[in-house]
């Protein structure tokens, strides 16, 4: 993961409604969708506003932001690591998404998609999975489920707008749907791999095109309670036992 953010200024603007917030923040489990939440975020707000987009590989207290130009909204994607909670307590005017997943299952993703070690795995959910709970304990935070299939349903995309404030026309939604398909994910990924947009000589999970936070092999099988046949019980244990409190706030049982 990117020790830095990288921040791009490539939004443009269009005549509509302004944002009245100058941050929005997508912070989720690894494998569940945060991606694709992210990617909708942004491309609504460009409906409207100039946009600037960013990686967090951590937030917390001490973290400072730039000031955006005016009028212009930063979009930062995180998995919780560090103390967001602590950074959204001293960065007024944040609007939150948070996805999440069983962590079983976002293991196994990580397993199948980047080649990591169940170790390594486990490691990474268990790192972020404390900021997830605490950004998701603000009233105000926007929370979506994987196991709800809210990447297959339009409608999500109709209720992201509405958290951010926004109403887009009918025909802009299905556009923006359309483009969050996993074919053409798969495509937007190949067109980043011809254009050398990943950054080189980082492993798959490790690289993600700056603009989108696609990575290579992002699309994975999307199948639901898969670690129940994936991983024996004492694996299964072991990553309840480490997320247990992450497990308990989402309702996962163990």
């Amino acid at each position: 993961m990117p020790s830095q953010p990288v921040s791009i200024g490539d939004g443009l603007l269009r005549a509509g409604l302004e944002m009245t917030f100058p941050v929005v923040l997508v912070c989720g489990m690894f494998s569940s969708a945060s991606t694709w939440a992210f990617n909708a975020a942004v491309d609504l707000i460009r409906l409207t506003s100039p946009c600037h987009v960013a990686f967090a590989a951590a937030l917390d207290a001490d973290t400072r932001l730039p000031p955006p130009p005016a009028g212009t909204v930063l979009v930062l994607k995180t998995h919780g690591w560090g103390d967001p909670a602590a950074f959204l307590a001293r960065t007024p005017g944040v609007r939150c998404i948070v996805t999440v997943r069983d962590p079983r299952d976002a293991v196994v993703s990580l397993m199948q998609r980047f080649g990591y070690g169940f170790d390594r795995a486990v490691a990474y959910a268990d790192h972020g999975a404390a900021g997830i709970v605490g950004v998701a304990l603000r009233p105000d935070s926007l929370l979506l489920r994987y196991e709800s299939g809210f990447v297959d349903r339009i409608t999500t995309i109709s209720t992201i707008a509405s958290h951010l404030g926004l109403t887009p026309r009918d025909e802009q939604i299905e556009t923006l749907f359309r483009k969050l398909q996993p074919d053409a994910v798969q495509a937007a990924i190949a067109q980043a791999e011809r254009l050398e947009r990943f950054p080189k000589g980082l492993p798959p999970g490790e690289t993600a095109d700056p603009q989108t936070q696609w990575h290579p092999g992002h699309i994975g099988d999307r199948r639901i309670g898969k670690y129940a046949q994936l991983l024996d019980r004492n694996r299964q244990s072991a990553i309840a036992t480490r997320l247990a409190r992450y497990m308990e706030h989402f309702g996962y049982a163990a």
